[in-house]
């Protein structure tokens, strides 16, 4: 817009600005999208370890020890 009314400062800092704002944006919506994949990770290895728990406990109790 400003290089067209002949002020070539005025437009590049308007697109400096929209543009840092989309990427801005772009962040904070990469960052969620890191944070659910990190959550469901987490909740898949304390699946597996709970699964793990329990089937260690059932051999161990079927070998005739006592599991807390």
């Amino acid at each position: 817009m400003g290089a067209i009314g002949g002020d070539a400062g005025k437009g590049a800092a308007v697109g400096a600005t929209a543009g840092g704002l989309r990427g801005r944006r772009a962040k904070k919506e990469a960052e969620k999208q890191a944070q659910k994949q990190a959550q469901g990770q987490a909740q898949k290895q304390q699946a597996s370890l709970d699964g793990f728990k329990k089937a260690f406990g059932a051999c161990m109790e079927g070998k005739g020890y006592t599991v807390k």
